[in-house]
Parts: structure tokens; sequence; C-alpha cells
């Protein structure tokens, strides 16, 4: 995610994502006041989005949350989101909210091939969507009213303001970084508090802000905070490979190494197999772990 006022987005624009974000949670069957948060891999079962995980390593100084991959065979079309899970937990929350913006919408450069790099404002337009998924406006209006009896906290003291967000952060599992955004694109704090906010290093153990969020709630602090590094994939996707090769279209050596990317053995499954991964693939999931 970017900061808010790096790109600016056009009241039209704004107007077209909050619909849309709205649009969404109602397809999906979620009320505008309840909170998403881990429940979203769910959602993407339910509409047969398919969700691979696994802990990509940061290359040339990037990191990459998400992507979209989707293709056709002869009957549908099959959809990919991958997930980065060497990010932290809320930041992969936040990854696949953004990935959907682009299912949905059918842009970036996975339906674009030919795009050299993300268009700056597609990029914006999909960050804005998956803050206004995670955390519509009229929830974050009423939690402010119910917490600090207006949504104007010019002037409220940065330790008050903290709490609130951290309070927030533990109903609604966004990244500390989408939640300040939120309020400075929603007008509920101005440039200067934004600025300062932004700024303030939520990982920190030391810090202040991660010991308001741990006596919040201690569990949720230590999840958000967490690099999974988890490798799965969605259970659609399991099924098919065994069906793949019960039926014969995989051998026994690509269906114990495909199994193996996503951290599964043939065994897991009843079957009684027993064979030796190739060095290329022992040398790139080990090159992986470290």
């Amino acid at each position: 995610m970017s900061k808010s006022n790096a790109i600016v987005l056009n009241e039209k624009q704004i107007y077209e994502v909050k619909g849309l974000a709205s649009d969404t949670r109602q397809s999906f069957g979620v009320h505008p006041n309840i909170p998403i948060g881990n429940d979203i891999k769910l959602l993407l079962e339910k509409n047969d989005i398919l969700l691979c995980e696994y802990p990509f390593s940061d290359t040339d100084g990037t990191h990459t949350y998400g992507n979209i991959t989707w293709f056709k065979t002869d009957n549908e079309t099959i959809t990919f989101i991958g997930l980065n899970t060497s990010s932290f937990y809320d930041e992969q929350i936040f990854a696949i909210a953004h990935e959907i913006y682009h299912y949905i919408t059918q842009s970036g450069k996975a339906y674009t091939p030919d795009m050299e790099y993300e268009d700056t404002i597609t990029e914006k337009k999909a960050d804005r969507f998956a803050a206004e998924l995670l955390l519509p406006e009229a929830a974050l209006k009423t939690a402010a009213v119910g917490m600090l009896g207006s949504s104007d906290m010019r002037g409220i003291p940065e330790t008050r303001l903290l709490r609130f967000i951290a309070r927030i952060q533990c109903d609604w599992w966004l990244p500390f970084q989408a939640i300040i955004n939120r309020l400075y694109e929603e007008g509920f704090i101005d440039e200067s508090q934004y600025e300062k906010l932004y700024e303030i290093d939520c990982r920190s153990e030391d810090g202040m802000y991660r010991r308001l969020l741990k006596n919040i709630d201690a569990e949720i602090s230590e999840l958000l905070n967490k690099k999974t590094k988890t490798v799965g994939v969605s259970n659609k996707v399991v099924e098919t490979i065994i069906s793949n090769y019960e039926d014969g279209f995989i051998d026994d050596d690509e269906f114990v190494s495909t199994l193996a990317m996503f951290d599964k053995k043939p065994e897991d499954f009843g079957f009684d197999m027993v064979i030796e991964l190739d060095e290329d693939l022992m040398d790139f999931l080990e090159s992986e772990e470290d």
C-alpha cells in the first residue's frame, strides 16, 4: 500500500471504488459493519478464486505482496491469487483484498500482459478498494464517534489516537499504515497528523504502539505482526492434482514433486509411495526456506 497523499484519486474515481467495495461486500454476503479479517480466505474459496501461499524471498530490494494469475480451459476460467507469506499477516490480508480488485475489474498486468509496470492510478484504486472492502467508511465513522465522540480527530492527543487505531486494528485486521490512510482519506485527521502517524514504527516490540496493541489483544497483536511463511494452496487445487495423478495424466515423480511445492506428501492423502525428489527441486525448496 502507498501513502494516501502520494497519488490522489479524483472524486469520481473514489465514488466508483467505494461503490465497488460495497457491492463486493454484498456479493460476499458480508454486512458493512462486520469485519472480514481472516475470513477473506474463505470468501475466495466460495467465489472459486484459488489461493496459493508461498514465502517468496525479496529480490533486488523489491518485495511482492501478491499477484493474480488466470488461464482458460475448454470449460472455465481458472483464477489464482498468489500470496507472499513472507509478509506480515495483516499485509497478507490487505494483499488479498488488493488482488480481488484486479480480479473484479480485470485490470493490471495479469490482464494486460504487455504492460511493463503496473499503472499507478490502477494500483491506487486497488489499495483504496482493499481498504474500503476491509473497513468501510460507515463502520470507521461509527467506531470513531463511539470511542472518541467525533470523527473529527484534529487536536486529539496522539496517545489517545493511537489507542483508537490499535482498537481498530484488533477489530478489523488492517495494517497500521492502511488505517492511517483511511483516517486521512476520509478527512478525520489533517496532513500534519497523518505525516507524524505514518512515521511511527508500528512493528517494534518496544514501541508505544505495539505495547498498546498487545494490551488490547496480545494474541491478535502476535498474529498480525507475524511473517507466517505458510506454504499452501486451495483444497480445489490439491484435489485436481490428485485427480490428475489417479487418472494417469501425471506420473509418480511429477505427483510427488508437485505436492512437495505445497509442503504436502502423497501419504497425507492415503498414497503409499517412496520417491526421492530430484536435486533441482530440493535446491529450490531449500533456498526458499532460507
